[in-house]
C-alpha cells in the first residue's frame, strides 16, 4: 500500500526557535504517519497576515488554521493528519 497524499501544509513564523520545532514536529508526525504532504514554510509577514495569521507559530493544513501561537504538541499534531488524511 502506498503512502496517503495530504494536500498542503503551511508553516508560518519568521523562523524564530518556536517557529523550527513546530515544522519539524509537522514532519516528524507526517514520515511517521506515512503521509505525504507539500510542507511549506511561510516567512514573509505581508504572507502571514494575508492567511489571517495574527500569532506565529500557526499551522494551516489545505486551508484550514488549525493552530497559532504556540507549538503544538506532538500527539495533537499527528491527531490533525490522521483526522485529514484520506482513509
Amino acid at each position: 500500500m502506498g503512502n496517503k497524499v495530504l494536500g498542503v501544509v503551511k508553516v508560518l513564523g519568521p523562523g524564530c526557535p518556536r517557529c523550527q520545532e513546530t515544522k519539524r514536529l509537522v514532519i516528524n508526525a507526517l514520515a511517521e504517519l506515512q503521509i505525504a504532504a507539500d510542507v511549506q514554510e511561510i516567512k514573509d509577514p505581508k504572507e502571514i497576515a494575508k492567511l489571517g495569521v495574527m500569532f506565529t507559530p500557526a499551522v494551516i493544513i489545505n486551508n484550514q488554521l488549525v493552530s497559532q501561537g504556540r507549538v503544538p504538541r506532538y500527539e495533537e499534531v499527528k491527531k490533525w493528519f490522521t483526522d485529514r488524511a484520506p482513509k
